[in-house]
């Protein structure tokens, strides 16, 4: 009887090295899943830097199939000082490389998968104070910046989903906006009369612009990036002489939502507004809900209420 070939190793017969593989996975995440440009730089940064440890590490590795599990382990570690959860983002997206290398046929195995993850402390968010609120609304002195803050306190938005409005998103006659949030996904969001004033006298003295853009640089008109929302946050912050103590644009949505939840706004109408995938996102906001804690543990008095003494 003749004697079969053997078989190849699939993953060897379609080696590719990093130089090809992570240019092919970040077209993939842009074309296919079609991920934000921001998202797309955190993934390019952590290969390179996985990259980087590699040839610092194992100079003969050059090729993503060569990676073993050790390898990404000693990686991990290697971050020691770094806030677990920028660790874990880490490891998630050399996880989903090789999740891609695998689905391609060019790496036989994720030796990423089941890495273990340091352990993240659950902080609550932390929410402005009125004082605060009241500040802050206060030192905005231009329209520029009334219009950025109430979008950022009274509609809950991520600084790229700001910067990523339209003149063809508003709908200020019916008090909406179409907002273009993570993986290309889009939600409607109500605006309220305080919010669409403050963009009506925005948009009174808005640059003169080619830019569709709503929000634009004052000279040539560019769109902006989400830089210039924080040095506007900045520059109210010193209006208000609340200094930079952890206020920052992100803040300010987890303000809206904890805000919206206290006013007893139900989780999953918090979600749509905020644009979560996830409503375990959402739910990290019940745990600031001290008003709706309290009336649950008020409840237990009357287990505990002495009976009434008997009458004689």
């Amino acid at each position: 009887m003749p004697v079969s070939a053997a078989v190849p190793d699939r993953a060897s017969a379609t080696r590719i090295g990093f130089e090809d593989a992570v240019p092919a996975f970040l077209d993939y995440l842009e074309s296919y899943r079609g991920y934000s440009p921001l998202t797309m730089k955190a993934y390019a940064r952590d290969l390179r830097r996985f990259r980087e440890f590699l040839a610092e590490r194992y100079p003969g590795v050059d090729s993503p199939d060569q990676v073993r599990r050790e390898m990404v382990v000693q990686f991990a570690l290697s971050l020691k000082g770094a806030a677990p959860v920028t660790v874990r983002r880490k490891l998630a997206g050399l996880s989903s490389f090789y999740c891609f290398l695998q689905d391609t046929g060019q790496a036989g195995i994720n030796p990423a998968r089941g890495v273990p993850l340091p352990k993240v402390a659950q902080v609550l968010p932390a929410c402005l104070s009125e004082k605060q609120t009241s500040a802050l609304l206060a030192a905005a002195h231009t329209p520029w910046h009334r219009a950025m803050l109430a979008l950022l306190l009274f509609v809950g938005l991520r600084r790229s989903e700001i910067t990523a409005i339209t003149l063809d998103d508003l709908d200020l006659e019916n008090g909406q906006l179409l907002v273009r949030g993570k993986g290309a996904k889009q939600r409607v969001v109500p605006l309220t009369a305080p919010v669409v004033r403050a963009i009506r006298e925005y948009l009174a003295c808005r640059p003169e612009a080619e830019s569709n853009n709503l929000f634009v640089s004052r000279i040539g008109g560019h769109p902006i990036n989400g830089r210039v929302v924080g040095r506007m946050l900045s520059h109210i912050l010193r209006n208000a002489v609340l200094g930079q103590d952890g206020i920052t644009p992100h803040r300010l949505r987890h303000t809206f939502a904890t805000r919206l939840i206290r006013s007893g706004v139900d989780v999953r109408t918090v979600q749509e507004l905020l644009g979560h995938a996830d409503l375990q996102t959402t739910a990290k906001y019940l745990h600031s809900d001290t008003r709706m804690n309290r009336e649950a543990v008020g409840r237990l008095t009357t287990v505990f209420a002495p009976p009434q003494a008997a009458r004689v």
